[in-house]
């Protein structure tokens, strides 16, 4: 049976609160326990797949129906329906724009496999074919929005051409050619006065087109939060858009970062803080560290965690603080203490692996098959929690996630016997800093 047309607000917002599948649970081995014991092990449920999964594939499914059925003035209605009601994914993800992603997913795929093939006459034909079959794009502000957003994609890709490690002449035109007709499909919709957060976000990411976009990043982006707070990429977008790389500086990061807190304060504390400097903070040369403000950084997480305990955004900021930012740090130091919230991230929120984003905190060069992917982001978080947790895993006790907390249990080797007790049970801070005796 084909999928029905309509697109009516309670299918589209109704699927997203859908319960996930319950995850499975894993085990991690000590391998210092001596042959023939049984290992200290961490027990966590492990959730292959993200709680959002199953509804964004749902919801470019739909997009892409739509689109091959030219049903455009359904999909400009849903599209404007979950862009006016800032509709989102349990993982954060908008719905306007996975709903656009499906609608030009097919011409999107030929087009990017034209870039591969480094034919930009192609990939601009294929994207102009589909600006021809959408009725009335030069109209509807969101029928514009998925066709510039196609463009946008495929002007990221000239510069990611994989295997070519410089822009060359042809690329740097093509990706040009891109961004500007992109702006072009837009220019006339002023996102303020369509109430758009999508077109917000589109003309951030056209910034670079503009003669000064360092005098300009700050108001756009000031205007596409205020619009949509809620939504974290906005947040995580303007951080990256204010490094010395791009438009901004460090120094005018900070300053903006805690600008954009105390407008947020209402829905995520001082997370906002968090957000800004999230992704900046992530680069390679680690230049950011000198200017963030790290105890108000910490306090950011646990403001964010307050206020969305769901295990996306635990896993999220776990993979953050215990992964891309692990490594060497000197004590003291503001990168070692953003890490160190790893700890109490875990102890007191962390209840189950979300492998794809342990995957996606520290991406490997050429990317990896989904598979591959799940594999190194869950034996990643096994990692980080067993490196933590070392101090109890030498002591022959194994960790138990539970939806009460981290709970320790005696294992054969432990060097006593070591009786269930809820002087055991995390989390107690008043425990955490120092060793429980063993119970004889």
């Amino acid at each position: 049976m084909l999928m029905t047309a309509k697109l009516p607000s309670v299918r589209l917002l109704s699927a997203l609160r859908r319960p996930a599948a319950r995850p499975r649970a894993v085990r991690a081995a000590d391998p210092a326990c001596p042959a023939g014991i049984t290992p200290p092990q961490i027990e966590i449920p492990v959730r292959d797949t993200a709680p959002d999964a199953a509804d964004r594939g749902r919801l470019r499914t739909q997009g892409r129906f739509l689109a091959r059925q030219e049903d455009w003035d359904t999909l400009a209605r849903g599209l404007h329906e979950a862009d006016s009601q800032r509709a989102a994914t349990t993982g954060g993800t908008p719905v306007v724009r996975l709903l656009a992603e499906g609608a030009h997913s097919d011409a999107l795929d030929s087009a990017l496999a034209a870039v591969t093939r480094d034919d930009p006459t192609a990939a601009r034909s294929i994207l102009f074919g589909l600006r021809d079959a959408i009725d009335r794009v030069d109209r509807d502000p969101w029928l514009a929005y998925t066709q510039a957003l196609a463009h946008l994609s495929v002007a990221r890709a000239w510069t990611a051409r994989p295997g070519a490690p410089t822009l060359t002449a042809l690329r740097l035109d093509a990706r040009a050619q891109h961004l500007e007709t992109a702006q072009r499909l837009t220019a006339r919709f002023d996102p303020l006065e369509c109430d758009s957060p999508a077109l917000a976000a589109l003309r951030c990411g056209l910034l670079e087109l503009d003669p000064r976009p360092d005098r300009r990043v700050i108001d756009d982006y000031e205007d596409l939060i205020d619009l949509d707070p809620a939504c974290p990429d906005h947040m995580r977008a303007l951080g990256r858009d204010l490094t010395p790389a791009r438009f901004g500086s460090w120094d005018r990061l900070d300053r903006e970062a805690r600008r954009t807190a105390g407008r947020t304060a209402d829905l995520w504390g001082t997370g906002g803080y968090v957000w800004v400097w999230l992704d900046a903070l992530a680069g390679a040369d680690g230049g950011g560290f000198a200017h963030v403000d790290a105890e108000l950084f910490a306090e950011g997480l646990h403001d964010i965690l307050q206020r969305r305990p769901d295990q996306h955004m635990v896993n999220l900021l776990a993979a953050y603080c215990g992964l891309t930012l692990s490594g060497a740090a000197a004590p003291g130091s503001a990168r070692a203490r953003i890490a160190g919230c790893f700890g109490w991230i875990a102890q007191d929120h962390l209840r189950e692996v979300h492998p794809d984003l342990w995957a996606r905190a520290r991406p490997l060069p050429g990317g990896a098959d989904g598979g591959d992917a799940l594999r190194r982001g869950r034996s990643r978080a096994l990692s980080a929690l067993a490196e933590h947790f070392a101090h109890h895993l030498r002591r022959g006790r194994k960790l138990r996630f539970t939806d009460r907390g981290v709970l320790l249990e005696p294992t054969p080797c432990a060097s006593c016997t070591l009786a269930p007790c809820a002087a055991l049970a995390y989390p107690r801070p008043e425990l955490r800093d120092e060793d429980t005796p063993c119970l004889t």
